[in-house]
């Protein structure tokens, strides 16, 4: 019988413990860069799967936090590292902690909670690369993209896959960002990248949208949907909405949107509502100074529950992770 030595024993038994401590199933990721994954994407005769979408967050994830690195590979345990960090960040530190790290993902955690929540980040990644446009926009000579609270602009990366899918060369992409430290840090990001602009701006005033006043735009994305629980208004998704629609309502009336709609509980009338793109997201005029809650979400055509968004891609991820990482919703 061959005998094994101690150090090939704890060597074996911490390779299996590695792996069960990735973010994602080692075989889901590929040993590729960001920017190799968006070309290979962006390519209409390749089928994207979640998987390729999840690596791309991730990737994204790391390469936002250590500003750089798009273009090279990065291993599936830095990206795990990072990730079971910002799973501890509003914790104490742990010895072997890199304190600066840590305290940078504290900084920065409102707008990195979008990146950590991969299965819903994903999810609504998916759902914009497999738009299908209105027709009267289909023979554009260019794709116009408007992300509203674009935060770190991961959704920008979902616009640009789905313009480049479907043949635009001319790409205009534009996030709107309010908060000064998080939009001069992805307009440093998308700058390196080129491939779309950060405005720093409140989407809440009509002043802000004059850039597309000759423009007819493709796609809006709005990120500022309250977690449940919490009103509407407390991410100012009304005032934008109603701003945004009185505002260039003609030159978005064929766009697509995220979210397609949303479903809201009012309270004073005791019934859900309707929200969506036919009523400028603020549902019927009685409603309007009312108290909405969001419940779910309209995304590819289905009802979600805003609870069950990413749901299916949960299987993907580490129990650990499933668990640990922080939810944007």
């Amino acid at each position: 019988m061959h005998e094994h030595s101690a150090a090939e024993i704890e060597k074996a038994r911490h390779q299996h413990r590695f792996i069960q401590d990735m973010v994602i199933e080692p075989s889901f990721y590929t040993k590729s860069s960001f920017l190799k994954d968006v070309g290979m994407m962006s390519d209409p005769s390749i089928v994207v799967t979640d998987s390729m979408i999840m690596g791309l967050v991730l990737k994204y994830f790391y390469c936002y936090v250590h500003k750089g690195h798009f273009d090279e590979v990065v291993p599936l345990e830095e990206v795990s590292s990072l990730c079971d960090m910002f799973s501890r960040h509003r914790s104490l530190n742990e010895p072997d902690d890199d304190i600066e790290l840590m305290n940078y993902l504290r900084q920065w955690s409102f707008s990195l909670r979008m990146l950590a929540d991969i299965p819903k980040t994903s999810h609504i990644i998916r759902s914009i690369i497999g738009h299908k446009i209105s027709s009267s926009l289909i023979n554009s000579d260019e794709y116009v993209g408007l992300d509203i609270g674009t935060g770190t602009g991961i959704l920008l990366i979902a616009q640009y896959i789905h313009a480049r899918r479907l043949g635009f060369e001319n790409i205009n992409l534009f996030g709107m960002e309010y908060d000064k430290m998080v939009g001069l840090q992805s307009y440093k990001i998308f700058k390196e990248l080129g491939i779309a602009e950060i405005v720093l701006a409140d989407a809440r005033d009509c002043r802000n949208y004059d850039f597309l006043k000759n423009k007819k735009v493709t796609f809006v994305s709005n990120e500022n949907v309250a977690a449940m629980h919490q009103p509407l208004r407390r991410d100012h998704l009304v005032a934008i909405c109603s701003t945004l629609f009185r505002t260039v309502g003609e030159n978005i009336k064929d766009a697509g949107f995220f979210p397609e709609g949303l479903i809201a509980f009012c309270s004073e009338m005791n019934v859900s509502v309707l929200l969506s793109k036919n009523t400028a997201f603020l549902g019927p005029k009685e409603y309007h100074d009312m108290h909405l809650l969001p419940q779910g979400i309209i995304i590819e055509g289905n009802i979600v529950p805003l609870h069950q968004l990413g749901e299916e891609l949960l299987p993907h991820m580490a129990e650990w992770a499933r668990e640990s990482l922080s939810r944007r919703w």
